[in-house]
């Protein structure tokens, strides 16, 4: 087989340290566009990207070069260095994060979950949210995982 074929869809999911609301307004904004721009850099295709002023949603093709570990150090790892050059020093994101795998024929519902998240935190804690998709790919009795990662 002489050449490979990936499609490595990804809903990401993580959280500023301690929750802290660095992501307001035009701050979030810019830091969505920035990270947009890491992914493309590495190589990856972003599909949607969103969230509120403590945590981010990020549907991505994710290169086959990198390990999604791999590929989520680098995007926080350069985005939280330009928001801390720009915004000031006490921006950092948590530890963990969550990753979960997408199929092709939900794209369009994940997009469209990531594109109101907004609206969505009007009715729903990031934890409840997080507790949810959990429930949906992963073993419920880690729900804890979510308040642990912020730290």
């Amino acid at each position: 087989m002489p050449s490979s074929y990936c499609h490595l869809a990804v809903h990401l999911v993580f959280s500023t340290k301690n929750r802290q609301p660095h992501l307001r307004g035009k701050a979030g904004n810019e830091m969505q566009s920035y990270i947009k721009g890491i992914i493309d850099n590495l190589g990856g295709t972003t599909l949607a990207i969103g969230g509120i002023a403590e945590h981010i949603h990020i549907l991505c093709l994710i290169p086959s070069t990198l390990s999604v570990a791999e590929f989520l150090a680098k995007v926080k790892a350069n985005s939280s260095k330009w928001f801390r050059a720009k915004y000031g020093p006490e921006f950092h994101w948590q530890e963990g994060y969550g990753a979960f795998s997408v199929s092709k024929s939900k794209i369009g519902d994940v997009t469209n979950y990531i594109n109101t998240q907004r609206e969505h935190h009007y009715h729903t804690s990031a934890s409840d949210e997080f507790d949810v998709l959990l429930k949906k790919h992963w073993d419920p009795e880690k729900l804890s995982v979510w308040n642990d990662m912020a730290n």
